[in-house]
């Protein structure tokens, strides 16, 4: 009779320090990648730079790609509890937590720019080029310098 509540306790605190493991697991997974990612990003927004000046269309629009895709996949890598810390490498801010509204609009903008960028790439409109790819750094710089530490 005992038994059984000493039982479910034990199995109770295993799925606890278990689910805490993962979820420890997931998070250091995300910040590494999210780390990578915009390490990713800054190399590849000095390549896009090049192939603007250079006036080689087609691999400025394979390199905008980037910045759609990962500007539509960045939210993922913010998960709870993933702020900046001593042992994570992380320089995200607790702002994003606190203002997901912010945080999420920002990152809408960085998409918008990344889209409007390869708009203009596909239709040769260098002004248009030059103003939407100001507009991109525009909104990574803004980004940091409310979202990162």
């Amino acid at each position: 009779m005992f038994r059984m509540p000493g039982i479910l306790m034990i199995m109770s605190t295993a799925l606890f320090f278990a689910g805490n493991s993962i979820g420890s697991s997931n998070i250091e997974e995300a910040v590494k990648k999210r780390i990578q990612m915009f390490k990713s990003s800054s190399t590849n927004l000095k390549k896009l730079s090049k192939s603007i000046r250079e006036g080689d269309v087609s691999t400025s629009v394979e390199l905008v790609d980037f910045h759609i895709k990962w500007s539509e996949e960045m939210l993922l890598l913010f998960p709870s509890g993933s702020e900046a810390s001593t042992s994570n490498g992380s320089d995200a801010s607790s702002d994003i937590w606190r203002d997901t509204t912010g945080f999420k609009k920002r990152a809408g903008q960085y998409n918008l720019s990344s889209k409007q960028l390869k708009e203009a790439l596909e239709i040769n409109d260098f002004s248009q080029i030059n103003n939407n790819f100001e507009s991109l750094v525009k909104s990574c710089k803004t980004c940091h310098r409310h979202f990162r530490n």
